[in-house]
C-alpha cells in the first residue's frame, strides 16, 4: 500500500505507472510524469519499472543522494552503467550545480537515455552521455543485451543478442575528467571485477564517495563480500543501502 500511495503522491500521471507495474508483459513505452518536473521514457514488457522502483520509491540509493545535495559547488558525478539515465538525472536534479559523466554502452540503453535528456532539457544540459563501457582495460569487445532485462545487460552476460563496443579502462576514463570525483556509481554488471583488478590505487584516491552494486564475479575468482574488503582497503567506509547496493565513502 505504501507503493501505490507513493506512486499518486509522486507521479501525475499515475495511472499510466500502476499500468506499468501491474501489466509487466505488455510491451509499450511509457511516458512517467513526476510532480518535481522530472519526466522519464520507459519500457514496458521489461524489469524496468523494478530500476525506477529502486530509484524513486524503495530508497536504494539514498545515502548517495543525500550525500550529493549536501556539496557545494559544482561536484562530478560519475555514472557508470547509465541504462537509461534515471540515476543520471535524477543526480542533475539533486544537486543544481552538478556536473554528470555518464557511461552508457549498449544502443537500445543509449537510445532512451538520449530520449530522457530530451524530456528534461532543464537538467540534461548538465550530462555529458557516452556510448562507451568502462572496466579494467581499454579494448573492443562484446556487450549482450538482455530484452526482458535491460538493465542487467553487460560484457559479461549470457545473453545471445550482443554488439561489438568501445571499453575504456576505469583509469582513462578517470584521467580524462576535469577534476576530482564527487560520487560515482558504479553498475556494471560484473565489469567491477576486473576494474579493481587493474586500476591502481592511486585512481580509486580521486573519488570521494561512490554508490556501488556488487553482482557475481564473472570469472569465479572473488566473493562479494572480498571485493567490499578490498574497497574498505583502499580507504572507503562502508554503508548498505536499502537496495541491493552500497554506499562507500571516505572519513
Amino acid at each position: 500500500m505504501k507503493t501505490a500511495w507513493d506512486i499518486t503522491r509522486k507521479i501525475r500521471n499515475w495511472p499510466d505507472a500502476f499500468d506499468l507495474r501491474i501489466r509487466r508483459g505488455r510491451k509499450a513505452l511509457k511516458l512517467l510524469s513526476f510532480r518535481d518536473g522530472l519526466n522519464l521514457i520507459c519500457r514496458g514488457g521489461t524489469r524496468e519499472w523494478d530500476v525506477i522502483h529502486e530509484l524513486f520509491f524503495a530508497g536504494g540509493y539514498d545515502r548517495a543522494f543525500s550525500y550529493l545535495r549536501n556539496l557545494k559547488g559544482n561536484p562530478i558525478v560519475l555514472d557508470l552503467g547509465g541504462n537509461i539515465g534515471l540515476f543520471s538525472l535524477r543526480a542533475a536534479s539533486t544537486h543544481k550545480g552538478a556536473r554528470i559523466f555518464a557511461y552508457e554502452p549498449g544502443p537500445p540503453n543509449y537510445r532512451m537515455f538520449e530520449i530522457n535528456c530530451l524530456l528534461n532539457a532543464d537538467i540534461s544540459s548538465r550530462i555529458q552521455l557516452r556510448k562507451e563501457a568502462v572496466a579494467g582495460e581499454t579494448r573492443l569487445t562484446h556487450w549482450h543485451f538482455d530484452a526482458q532485462n535491460p538493465g542487467g545487460s553487460g560484457l559479461f552476460c549470457a545473453e545471445k543478442d550482443s554488439v561489438q563496443v568501445q571499453v575504456r579502462s576505469f583509469a582513462e576514463v578517470m584521467d580524462s575528467l576535469p577534476d576530482a570525483v564527487a560520487l560515482a556509481k558504479i553498475d556494471i554488471e560484473g565489469a567491477e571485477f576486473e576494474m579493481l583488478e587493474k586500476t591502481p590505487p592511486h585512481i580509486w584516491g580521486k573519488i570521494s564517495a561512490m554508490s556501488l552494486e556488487v553482482h557475481d564475479d564473472p570469472n569465479g575468482r572473488m566473493k562479494p563480500n572480498e571485493f567490499l574488503q578490498r574497497m574498505a582497503g583502499l580507504g572507503f567506509q562502508i554503508e548498505e543501502e536499502t537496495v541491493c547496493s552500497y554506499f562507500l565513502h571516505r572519513s
